[in-house]
């Protein structure tokens, strides 16, 4: 009988064949079978699933490029009819982003919403306020089909649709809040007006973090790994191990007063008298009732408009668009479910000139989001544009012959100036020609010393680079320029930092808050205002580089940052003293609540303060807080208080606080839930009725209610968000990623 081995002899040619084909099936087609069986494909990991589908990297990644390429559409047809296209919310591209929208989607299609060709052939006259003709849109499209990324019409035209049917759906929930749920806009004319003078007895969760069993080695690596990617908060429950980018910095202050009182000893009565016959007929002409002041010969022409005149601003998109043919793109095959009145015509919610704008974006009065629209503050759907007055020439402010010219006669009543020739007398106009020579000698010896220290740190920066160059052979590095030797021979004022985050440095007296302008084609004026901190911290900055930046004061800072830190994780055996600090804080945290309901049971059962209650104890004491209010108004938003005597309130103190009558007790956590406060409320003023009649009478003072209001609206809409993720069982199998630009 012949073996097995002649048998492989006779039929040799044959099996092989065989296994080189089983060997090909092994290799190409078995790995996918295998790999969906454990849910993840070669190369394509899943990112984010729910209940309705899933997104892998591939799929994400074409759904933030498809983004853009809208935004790229949307930029360059806004910039050919003549709008600035750095004043128009976009889209945010961010995976987050694109996966809300996802839901949203969703949502819209359980809800029977529907987005038809005539509404986003609406959409796009009413974004380029119906100024372009077709071709124009097919030019634009043309130059958008970039390598593998190319975009026919009618991928544009879905894209726009699915975009615009998540923002219809955020239009539905926002019906609910139009003109504000009865009692918000009375709370929030509350949370401003009415102030609370409190008793408070602190007691800080890390007092009693020794009570707390000492945790294993194995639940703080854990708790280690569960936080080493977040960035510290101080407001934030939650703790962060990540390291911030940090930066150090010396600067230079130039004091513009003093500069400018040492300048005006200076100034002589030539000069005085010379700028004033220069500029007597520009800068000092009186005024009458019968000729208006003359405008300064530097102020702008009117500006051209971004929007023409006789756009109707407040007129409903569905009567818009019966009165006119807005520019068509030619929709090659798209088909729609069957259309409704309501679907097709978004009604007034969508007036004026409605915009997809950030996702992410906290909703306001300036912009409608399309992930968080803001409740309209009067009529029940009408949607603010997004990009306000600013758009319109009828909004502009006004600089003409209204105002007088800026350092002319607009001292005064014009018929009580003594004329001479229709000229204000040099007598008195003197100080201000003595103010305005002395300011521009002042900048000018600033910008003089300011230019020489640049000069030098410039310098030394390029020797410092030639010194690593050159590495061990370098020999001793140089020496920098000494800020405060300098400071001391010009008459400045010098300061330096450690290594210091982004919270830390603004914090800065003075340079933290400084800022210059950039030239910025983009920008409406061709320039923007840039933040010291944007020098700093932002990409693109470099070390050993002079900066120069101003306050709102007027004076002047030369910087330059010394070491720059980047972002980093550090090692769990660098930060484990601060990782088991954080976690005896939380563990704590009852520890902390239960102290301070015995201490107001206490007080409750005694009747007495909580100033008494802490005379007698050694292990809390109490403090008196305020007058203030929950909000005070600062800058276009209130901000929430933050009165001294406590430690970041937070909503959830204010809460607890502004809801108790004279001489009841509550127990509060701070917004970082750091110290639990006893508060006892000493005076609440005004009293409710007599604020309610405050109340009525300012009624025609509405921005600033409408600012707390949106605070609240926002707290809402946060919450439905979170309801919708969790109905659709959103997951990330990686943290989102944020954009890259």
């Amino acid at each position: 009988m012949a073996g097995s081995f002649e048998i492989f002899r006779k039929y040799q040619r044959g099996l092989l064949v065989v296994v080189a084909i089983m060997a090909m099936i092994a290799f190409f087609v078995l790995p996918p079978f295998l790999q969906m069986g454990s849910g993840t494909l070669a190369g394509d990991p899943l990112v984010a699933s729910w209940s309705g589908g899933e997104f892998r990297e591939s799929d994400l990644e074409r759904s933030v490029a498809m983004r853009s390429v809208v935004n790229r559409f949307l930029v360059e047809a806004a910039a050919e009819a003549g709008r600035d296209p750095s004043r128009l919310p976009l889209f945010p591209e961010s995976e987050e982003a694109v996966v809300r929208t996802r839901l949203l989607v969703a949502e819209a299609d359980a809800a029977g919403v529907v987005v038809s060709d005539a509404t986003i052939n609406g959409f796009l006259a009413d974004w380029t306020n119906d100024q372009l003709p077709a071709g124009k849109f097919d030019e634009i499209l043309s130059r958008l089909r970039l390598g593998s990324m190319g975009v026919s019409e009618k991928d544009l035209f879905d894209a726009l649709r699915y975009e615009l049917t998540a923002r219809n759906m955020l239009l539905l929930f926002q019906t609910g809040f139009s003109g504000d749920p009865p009692g918000w806009r009375w709370d929030a004319y509350r949370r401003l007006r009415q102030r609370a003078i409190l008793e408070v007895i602190p007691v800080p969760a890390v007092s009693l973090a020794d009570r707390v069993p000492a945790p294993s080695e194995s639940q703080l690596e854990a708790f280690f790994e569960s936080h080493k990617e977040d960035l510290p908060d101080p407001a934030s429950p939650d703790p962060g191990f990540r390291e911030p980018h940090r930066v150090a910095f010396e600067y230079l202050v130039a004091d513009r007063e003093t500069f400018a009182a040492a300048a005006a000893e200076e100034v002589t009565d030539d000069a005085i008298r010379a700028y004033y016959e220069e500029n007597k007929e520009r800068l000092f002409r009186t005024t009458t009732k019968d000729e208006p002041a003359d405008e300064p010969a530097d102020e702008p022409a009117d500006e051209p408009a971004d929007e023409p005149a006789d756009e109707p601003a407040d007129e409903p998109a569905q009567s818009d668009q019966s009165r006119r043919s807005p520019p068509r793109l030619r929709v090659r095959s798209v088909s729609t479910a069957e259309e409704s009145p309501a679907a097709d015509e978004p009604g007034p919610a969508e007036s004026g000139d409605p915009e997809p704008v950030a996702v992410e974006r906290e909703p306001g009065p300036d912009s409608q989001p399309v992930d968080e629209p803001a409740p309209a503050a009067g009529d029940a759907q009408t949607e603010e544009p997004a990009e306000g007055p600013t758009e319109g020439p009828a909004e502009e402010p006004t600089e003409g012959p209204t105002e007088g010219p800026t350092e002319g006669p607009a001292e005064g009543p014009a018929e009580d100036a003594q004329t001479d020739g229709g000229v204000e007398p040099l007598e008195k106009v003197r100080d201000r020609i003595v103010e305005e020579l002395a300011g521009r000698r002042a900048d000018e010896k600033i910008d003089a010393i300011f230019s020489a220290v640049a000069s030098d740190l410039t310098a030394y920066a390029e020797d410092f680079a030639l010194w690593q160059a050159r590495g061990s052979e370098g020999g001793d590095p140089p020496r920098p320029p000494d800020f405060e030797k300098i400071a001391e021979a010009q008459g400045l004022t010098a300061g330096r930092s450690e290594l210091v985050g982004l919270q830390e440095a603004a914090e800065v007296e003075g340079i933290g808050r400084s800022f210059d302008f950039l030239r910025d084609p983009r920008s409406r004026f061709g320039i923007r205002q840039r933040s010291w901190l944007e020098m700093m911290f932002g990409d693109g900055s470099l070390e050993r580089r002079p900066v120069t930046s101003r306050d709102a004061a007027g004076n002047r800072y030369l910087s330059w940052k010394t070491k720059d830190q980047s972002e980093f994780v550090p090692s769990f055996a660098a930060v484990r003293d601060d990782v088991e600090r954080a976690w005896r804080i939380i563990e704590a945290r009852g520890l902390a609540r239960e102290k301070a309901e015995e201490l107001i049971d206490q007080a409750r059962t005694r009747e007495v303060t909580l100033e008494a209650l802490a005379a007698g104890r050694d292990d809390v004491s109490m403090t008196q807080v305020g007058p203030f209010s929950w909000y005070v108004e600062s800058g276009p938003r209130p901000v929430l208080a933050r009165p001294p005597g406590l430690f970041l309130p937070g909503e959830a103190f204010m809460r607890a606080a502004f809801g108790l009558a004279e001489g009841e007790v509550a127990v509060a956590f701070n917004e970082p839930q750091t110290v639990c406060y006893c508060i006892r409320m000493i005076d609440l003023d005004p009293p409710a009725s007599e604020l309610r009649a405050r109340f009525l009478e300012d009624r025609a003072d509405q921005a600033p209610l409408d600012a707390v209001a949106q605070r609240t609206y926002s707290g809402v809409f946060d919450r439905w968000m979170e309801g919708l993720e969790t109905r659709y069982r959103l997951r990330w199998e990686r943290p989102p990623r944020l954009p890259s630009r």
